[in-house]
């Protein structure tokens, strides 16, 4: 795995994980949440429980882990504390991805 532009590190517990956000990961993140657009995905976002949190961990890591399962086992494993404090590197993640210019 080699870091893109835009890719986010974050330490969850004795793990270090990569996190990137590409069009698949998008698509995936907008099926799992069950969005029905741009609109409606950003209002989910805004208001994740934790189970959805760990949804969005799981659509991120997938593009730099080495086997896709292990993502969502990975994802399964963090405590809750752990994934509110994944949340700002996901937001600065899609904040990079969608900013003007």
């Amino acid at each position: 795995m080699t870091y893109q532009k835009g890719d986010q590190f974050v330490s969850l517990g004795t793990s270090s994980v990569t996190l990137r956000l590409t069009m698949g990961a998008l698509a995936e993140i907008t099926s799992r949440l069950g969005a029905s657009g741009p609109q409606s995905l950003s209002g989910q976002l805004r208001h994740l429980n934790p189970a959805q949190g760990r949804e969005l961990l799981a659509c991120l890591m997938r593009p730099c882990s080495p086997l896709p399962e292990s993502a969502d086992r990975s994802a399964a494993s963090f405590t809750d504390g752990e994934i509110a404090r994944a949340m700002p590197a996901i937001c600065r993640l899609f904040e990079e991805a969608f900013r003007d210019g």
